[in-house]
C-alpha cells in the first residue's frame, strides 16, 4: 500500500520552516525508529519513503510531508511517529510539536496500474509543483535542472522495485516515455539545501508537459 502522510508542525520561538531542514527532520526520524530500521534505510540506495517539509502559504502552517511505498516502510516510520507528540531535532536543539498524523491518500500499485490501463482516454498531459527545493544525482554529481527522463528513471524504479505483481519492464520504456513528453511550460527558480552538513544546489516551482503517442503509451 502507497500512503501520503501530513503532520502539521508547530516550531519554537516564532522559529519558521525552511524546506533545508528537511534532512534535519530526517535524522530526528531515524533517531525515534528501532535502531534495526535506521540500519536497513541507511544501506539502501532505493528507499521505499520520501519525505519534506514546507510552508503551506494557503493554510499559513508548517507541515511534514512523508510518503511511503510499502506496509513494512509505514510500519517502520509512521507507527513509530504516532507514540510521540514532539520531535527533538538535534541539528537546531529544540523540540518541535507534532499535531497529528493525517492520512491524505493511499492506493496500492495494483490499483494504480488497473485505474490508468482502463482508463476511458489517455491523459493529456500533467502539471508537477515541487513543495520544496529538489535535485538529482546522475553519475554521482547533481542535476540542477528537472529532466523528465530523470523523473521517468526514478519513478519506474521505484515501480519495479515495490510493486509486488504489476513490473513495467519493456525494452526502451524509458526512452519512448522521455520522447513522448512535450514541456509547454515552467517556472523555476534556482535554490539550496544542505545534506549532512554540505550544499546541496537544485531548484523549486513547477513544471507543465504535454503527452503524445499512441495511447497505450
Amino acid at each position: 500500500m502507497l500512503r501520503c502522510i501530513e503532520i502539521p508542525l508547530v516550531l519554537p520561538n516564532q522559529r519558521r520552516i525552511h524546506p533545508s531542514m528537511g534532512s534535519v527532520f530526517h535524522g530526528a526520524l531515524m533517531e525515534l525508529i528501532a535502531p534495526d530500521s535506521a540500519a536497513l534505510y541507511h544501506s539502501l540506495t532505493l528507499r521505499p519513503y520520501s519525505q519534506t517539509v514546507y510552508w503551506d502559504t494557503k493554510r499559513q502552517a508548517a507541515f511534514w510531508r512523508i510518503g511511503t511505498l510499502t506496509d513494512d516502510a509505514y510500519e517502520r516510520l509512521i507507527l513509530p511517529l504516532q507514540t510521540v507528540d514532539t520531535l527533538w531535532l538535534q541539528q537546531k536543539q529544540y523540540a518541535v510539536s507534532l499535531k497529528g498524523i493525517q492520512i491524505m491518500a493511499q492506493t496500492s500499485f495494483d490499483d494504480l496500474a488497473q485505474r490508468f490501463i482502463k482508463a476511458a482516454a489517455a491523459p493529456a498531459g500533467v502539471e508537477w509543483h515541487c513543495l520544496s527545493v529538489m535535485s538529482f544525482k546522475q553519475d554521482g554529481r547533481y542535476v540542477i535542472l528537472p529532466d523528465i527522463r530523470l523523473f521517468y528513471q526514478s519513478l519506474l524504479q521505484r515501480w519495479n522495485a515495490f510493486s509486488k505483481t504489476v513490473t513495467l519492464e519493456q525494452d526502451g520504456l524509458l526512452e519512448q516515455l522521455a520522447s513522448h513528453c512535450c514541456l509547454t511550460k515552467y517556472q523555476l527558480r534556482s535554490q539550496t539545501f544542505s545534506v549532512n552538513g554540505s550544499t546541496i544546489y537544485g531548484c523549486d516551482g513547477w513544471q507543465r508537459y504535454q503527452f503524445f503517442g499512441y495511447d497505450m503509451l
